[in-house]
């Protein structure tokens, strides 16, 4: 495998809870759980890169087109190529990968949740199939394919209140329309000073939302030990620390970016290690 692609490359970095979740995954998962993130990072930086909606769409197809040529073997692309071996070998489903796809184009056409339960379906459609995918490289069961799924909804809702500021220089917003229609906001509005308090209590019911999903979802466990589920639960009880250091700071969302120290990310991921192993 390519250095690049391979754990601690640049999706799993030194010092990022991605890199910390994989870190406690046993030697032989490590490098195809990073291929899992770095499809992610491929499709995700065209958001992040593509100032044209239209060409943004285009590339995200053609990832699209490549990644089912490449389990066909018929694909150049080195990231594709290892990403498709792997899948082949640990029996992965395309579909997860190309949902992930179509999280994205939700995100490159600016499509707003209209409510909560829009928000919850978006969120497993790209991070839920995220955590299902590296349960799945861990022989997850059932059941723990269902709470890896269900871990994507409160992840993603942490990262859209973490990274609203960003989107809204973007010139996207992803809180739901019910809600901000509910607290009188309008996406072209969330930066006004005199909207700053109803934005703040919205922030809060969001962050009371995603602490009750992650709740629900491992509520669904039987039994103490998941094994499978470890890097999952360790990416998911990460952001549900960096929420805890969110509301610490009032959220605070539009002029800073709130991360976990290294350290912190390092004990959340041996805890949970501990815990499930």
């Amino acid at each position: 495998m390519k250095d690049e692609y391979s754990f601690s490359g640049r999706a799993t970095a030194p010092g990022s809870g991605r890199y910390y979740a994989i870190r406690m995954a046993p030697p032989a998962l490590r490098n195809p759980l990073a291929l899992i993130f770095e499809w992610q990072w491929e499709i995700q930086a065209i958001y992040y890169r593509c100032t044209d909606p239209g060409i943004a769409l285009t590339k995200l197809q053609w990832y699209r087109d490549e990644l089912v040529r490449a389990l066909n073997h018929q694909s150049q692309h080195p990231l594709l190529t290892l990403l498709a071996e792997m899948a082949q070998s640990h029996q992965l489903p395309a579909q997860p990968f190309l949902d992930m796809a179509d999280a994205v184009e939700m995100e490159i056409r600016g499509i707003i949740p209209k409510d909560i339960s829009a928000l919850k379906a978006d969120g497993q459609l790209g991070s839920g199939n995220l955590l299902q995918l590296m349960t799945r490289i861990g022989g997850g069961s059932e059941q723990e394919l269902m709470c890896a799924q269900q871990l994507g909804a409160p992840l993603r809702l942490i990262e859209i209140i973490r990274n609203l500021g960003q989107d809204l220089q973007l010139g996207a917003c992803f809180l739901p329309l019910e809600l901000m229609e509910q607290h009188n906001l309008q996406p072209t509005q969330l930066a006004e000073p005199e909207h700053q308090k109803a934005l703040h209590t919205l922030l809060a019911e969001l962050a009371a939302q995603a602490k009750r999903w992650h709740t629900s979802a491992l509520n669904g466990l039987s039994g103490h030990k998941h094994p499978a589920l470890i890097p999952a639960l360790a990416l998911a009880a990460s952001h549900n620390s960096l929420l805890s250091e969110l509301d610490k700071a009032d959220f605070t969302v539009l002029t800073q970016r709130t991360s976990l120290t290294p350290l912190r990310k390092l004990w959340i991921s041996w805890r949970t290690y501990r815990q499930y192993r």
